[in-house]
């Protein structure tokens, strides 16, 4: 009897109160692109009745939260994106301003070239302390051993630096137009901000909420009250079965599993309903935020560090089947316990269900993100074009 006692005991710790703890591994390409893995738990737990939310922000200096630390994403992203605007803003209105644009096409060289050579003399004079910077930093984190690098992590961070430098290249690009559009450098200079708050601050922050406002999404209190409400009406249906099937014996109870079901399937329709929902509602925040290209690179660069959407939707579908697979799993020992039929030696640790967490493989993130880059190189060869055909027709007098 003390043994059996026991055994309960074990079972109701296991399946009721500890649960299983399970923990997320960190991503490599996080060091550079932090992403949206801060805002998932290094630790998920799972128990039949007292699940426990791990809230590790509880434990974080609240200054992290005040001032958010940059990452490469960021300074390309902000900072670069500005300097290359400000390395090549007056390349043509400048010098027509100082008056050595005249002297340069009064001699026989074609403008397109001029335009041309313009642009790949700035343009490597400016990703060349970049290119140094970036290099010493990823030897940096090599050395120290935070970071150990493998065929699949170099490819992907290969990537993030051409997708980088197809950016960078992108506003360099622009600001060269902007000076083939304009005369004085006053006036180049306050366009090109202009621009940069529109596609930086403005764009990507007003998408959400243009989508907000063109497709609105249940709030999840009105989705959690209508589970409740179901809930009610579920528990008021078997109550009335109870009372007057009361004499019906195995009737009764089938009747209340159907009941019990329903109930299950339509809070699972409620859930879907609103996943459904909130997924269109956030393509279609994407959709808009892809006017700036801002907007596409962090994409591509989130998804190419394996810390952008994919990974968010990743962790939920892991969570969601390592639910199921625990609730299955508990079952299936309370029945066992239920009907005497549980050995001593029940407790195995390979029979416990295990958090998996899926990783996209470099082809499947390629393909995911091949409209961003996409968008950048459009971006890349209208803005040259531009600046070639503005160029041709420049008055330099």
């Amino acid at each position: 009897m003390k043994a059996i006692q026991e055994k309960n005991q074990q079972v109701d710790e296991l399946i009721y109160n500890k649960g299983v703890y399970a923990d997320l591994p960190p991503q490599p390409l996080s060091i550079f692109v932090g992403g949206l893995e801060e805002s998932l738990p290094s630790q998920v737990h799972m128990a039949w009745f007292s699940q426990r939310k791990i809230d590790e922000n509880f434990y974080h200096n609240p200054l992290f939260a005040l001032f958010a630390t940059p990452d490469y994403s960021y300074v390309v992203n902000i900072v670069v994106s500005l300097l290359a605007l400000l390395f090549v803003f007056d390349a043509i209105c400048g010098e027509k301003e100082r008056g050595t644009l005249k002297l340069v096409l009064a001699n026989s060289v074609p403008r397109d070239l001029i335009v041309l050579g313009k642009w790949i003399g700035g343009f490597i004079s400016l990703i060349a302390p970049f290119l140094v910077a970036l290099l010493t930093g990823i030897a940096y984190v090599y050395l120290t051993g935070a970071i150990l690098f493998n065929g699949e992590i170099l490819s992907r961070l290969l990537w993030l630096v051409g997708t980088s430098l197809l950016y960078i290249s992108l506003f360099f690009t622009l600001g060269l137009m902007i000076s083939t559009l304009t005369h004085r450098p006053a006036t180049a200079l306050i366009v090109s901000l202009f621009v940069w708050i529109c596609w930086i601050l403005v764009i990507p922050n007003l998408a959400p909420v243009i989508a907000r406002i063109l497709y609105p999404v249940p709030s999840v209190q009105k989705i959690t009250a209508e589970k409740l409400a179901v809930d009610q009406e579920t528990n008021l249906q078997m109550q009335r079965v109870s009372q007057t099937m009361l004499n019906y014996g195995n009737k009764a109870q089938q009747t209340m599993d159907k009941i019990r079901a329903k109930g299950e399937s339509r809070k699972k329709k409620l859930d879907l309903f609103f996943q459904g929902e909130s997924n269109t509602q956030i393509d279609l925040s994407k959709t808009l935020s892809r006017l700036s290209p801002a907007s596409s690179f962090r994409y591509a660069s989130t998804e190419l560090a394996h810390t952008g959407v994919g990974l968010f939707a990743g962790f939920k579908t892991a969570y969601r089947r390592f639910q199921e697979n625990f609730a299955e799993f508990a079952e299936g020992i309370d029945n066992q316990r239920d009907n005497n039929e549980l050995s001593d030696q029940w407790f195995q640790l390979d029979a416990i269900p295990k958090f998996k967490f899926p990783v996209s493989r470099l082809d499947d993130t390629l393909n995911g993100i091949f409209v961003d880059l996409l968008l950048l190189g459009i971006y890349n060869v209208i803005f040259f074009l531009g600046a070639y055909v503005f160029f041709l027709r420049y008055d330099a007098t």
